[in-house]
């Protein structure tokens, strides 16, 4: 499947602001049964960013706006092709990383009873994504979509807490427990595309978890299902603070507002 995606993100303030530093991760990555046909990066006031690669493998664009300004606007356009064969050789050495606990994605006593409750063999792969499978049912079904109730900053127990939340607070649960049962998993920002629909409000969040022999499988638990060729990787880490596809801060008093704009169709 080829697929284009036009990603808007709109800051307006209340007043004039002094300086906006940002990095943003919008560019598709490349493997792991995807791979990008095109990016181009439109920012607002004739910046120009500047390019990385982080310590997880993302790209990053970052800029430095110094003059007065009330708005700012980035607008990514990518091609991508998905539904590709995996990579042969992951080349993953790192994976234990992925073990690793700390906030927002924490190792408390909600976290071990949801994991207990998938009892899983480690040194068979099967028994591992049968347990993570399992996993992303129970995370859809007792706990409620609700876009009201969370926010960026919220962790696991306030998920555990409300029984509610969005793609990035399910992406958390789900590498939480992973973590407990001994898997390494980790975050990915992207997109899910929807035949049909026009325009979507956001980005989309799933967690991956290291399977032994097979790489890295994605688990989607807002739909449930395993990721397909309608989910889109711009960016993976230990979590939405890894990941996030933008991310900065403003010098000044005013107070500022962000719109995000996403349309994904297929082509070809």
């Amino acid at each position: 499947m080829k697929l284009e995606i036009l990603h808007s993100t709109r800051y307006r303030y209340s007043g004039p602001i002094a300086e906006t530093v940002m990095e943003v991760r919008l560019q598709p990555m490349d493997g792991n049964g995807q791979r990008r046909v095109d990016f181009r990066l439109e920012l607002s006031h004739g910046l120009k960013a500047r390019t990385y690669v982080d310590g997880f493998g993302n790209h990053v664009h970052y800029f430095n706006l110094v003059r007065p300004h009330s708005g700012l606007s980035i607008i990514s356009r990518s091609t991508v092709e998905t539904g590709l064969e995996p990579d042969v050789d992951p080349g993953e050495e790192l994976v234990h990383d992925f073990l690793r606990f700390r906030s927002p994605v924490k190792e408390v006593e909600g976290v071990r009873e949801l994991a207990s409750r998938h009892a899983v063999d480690l040194a068979s792969p099967e028994s591992v994504e049968q347990a993570l499978d399992e996993l992303t049912l129970t995370i859809s079904r007792e706990f409620t979509y609700d876009r009201t109730v969370t926010n960026v900053y919220s962790s696991v127990d306030d998920v555990l807490a409300l029984r509610a939340g969005v793609c990035q607070d399910f992406a958390h649960l789900f590498i939480a427990a992973a973590r407990a049962m001994g898997v390494p998993a980790r975050y990915v920002s992207g997109y899910i595309h929807f035949p049909g629909e026009k325009i979507g409000t956001a980005s989309h969040a799933w967690a991956e978890a290291w399977v032994a022999g097979r790489g890295w499988i994605g688990f989607d638990a807002t739909h449930p299902v395993r990721t397909t060729a309608h989910h889109v990787r711009l960016a993976v880490g230990r979590d939405y603070t890894d990941a996030a596809p933008t991310r900065g801060v403003y010098v000044g008093s005013a107070t500022g507002t962000m719109s995000i704009s996403v349309k994904t169709h297929s082509v070809g």
